[in-house]
């Protein structure tokens, strides 16, 4: 089946000093320790260029690339290719809620994007499409891959905790966790997640959605799916873009993800897709995994999170990564001046 997919990438350059500024000018005392938070999260290490070079090579299918930016852009990246697209943050996101320095609020809003396919995939810049991919790892048939597990929380340490908990409270408001395993059994209980199906059926205990398995890759989704969530729980979605900063009531992209599962509009995707690797943790041995993973190609995609580090390990981690990365990228892509 011929699909016309899209890819979306926000992108944060944190050295801007306009964008700095406007930041700071913007924050106030309840947002510092938020946006003191965010400063990791904003720190841009060189994988964009990576990224790029990745989608190229294992992805040249992809129909276009959306670029979300505050406006800036990296001096290398080639904006007259077709196949990307420039989108300022006021080219899309309601005006009452710019500038916006939450990245949420930025994916939630996706679904606004001029020109956007009704099958995209969202995408982090800490992500590296590391083998050739076809657009059936995606989409099978037109429905959305997923990797549909229930979990308590599905979080793994250093994220923030009250997300998933946000969602899975929403997310129980619309569906009944049993009804929708018993509605798509074979789709909620598929051999492609391996022992953690196991993890469904523990949960199914509970009457109301507790959390989902997040694994920190690209999510695929339906454009009419965030249209869908929008009409239905339109205040909570306006509650979190007009937030500014990150804020404990936030809800994320994951409750269109998760969605998608419940209403069963999603078709397996198996657990060997990717890996997700958060350097903040255990770093000495994480990186080590992290570059035999690399340079093994073991996964379709990557995510290569800096995590909590300290400028002496960010330091370690960004030299021996982006080595590894111009070992498997070396050569400039259509994207590139």
């Amino acid at each position: 089946m011929n699909m016309e997919i899209d890819f979306v990438i926000p992108w944060v350059d944190d050295s801007d000093s306009e964008w700095l500024s406007e930041r700071n000018r913007y924050e106030g005392p309840s947002d510092s320790a938020s946006a003191h938070g965010q400063d990791k999260r904003y720190r841009d290490w060189g994988l964009l260029r990576y990224f790029f070079r990745s989608v190229a090579l294992n992805a040249p299918w992809v129909r276009k690339v959306h670029f979300l930016t505050y406006g800036h852009l990296p001096k290398w990246l080639d904006t007259s290719n077709p196949k990307l697209h420039i989108v300022k943050h006021e080219d899309y996101i309601p005006h009452e809620y710019l500038p916006t320095f939450n990245s949420n609020v930025i994916e939630l809003n996706a679904n606004r994007i001029e020109s956007l396919a009704e099958q995209f995939v969202l995408f982090n810049d800490d992500l590296i499409v590391l083998n050739r991919t076809s657009e059936d790892d995606y989409f099978h048939k037109g429905l959305p891959r997923a990797t549909a597990v229930l979990s308590a929380g599905g979080l793994a340490r250093g994220d923030e905790f009250y997300v998933p908990f946000n969602v899975a409270s929403v997310l129980s408001t619309h569906f009944v966790p049993l009804n929708c395993v018993r509605s798509h059994p074979l789709k909620w209980l598929s051999p492609a997640y391996g022992t953690m199906a196991l993890r469904t059926v523990l949960m199914l205990a509970f009457p109301s959605f507790k959390g989902f398995y997040e694994p920190h890759l690209c999510n695929s989704f339906l454009k009419s799916t965030f249209d869908e969530v929008w009409a239905e729980e339109k205040d909570e979605l306006e509650r979190t873009s007009s937030h500014r900063f990150r804020q404990a009531t936030d809800i994320s992209n994951w409750l269109m993800k998760d969605w998608q599962c419940a209403k069963g509009d999603f078709y397996p995707r198996p657990i060997s897709f990717g890996k997700s690797f958060n350097l903040g943790i255990d770093f000495d041995s994480t990186l080590e995994e992290a570059e035999s993973y690399l340079r093994g190609r073991k996964g379709k995609v990557v995510c290569l999170n800096d995590g909590d580090l300290t400028p002496e390990q960010y330091e370690t981690a960004r030299t021996r990564i982006l080595a590894c990365l111009d070992e498997l990228f070396p050569e400039k892509c259509e994207f590139e001046l």
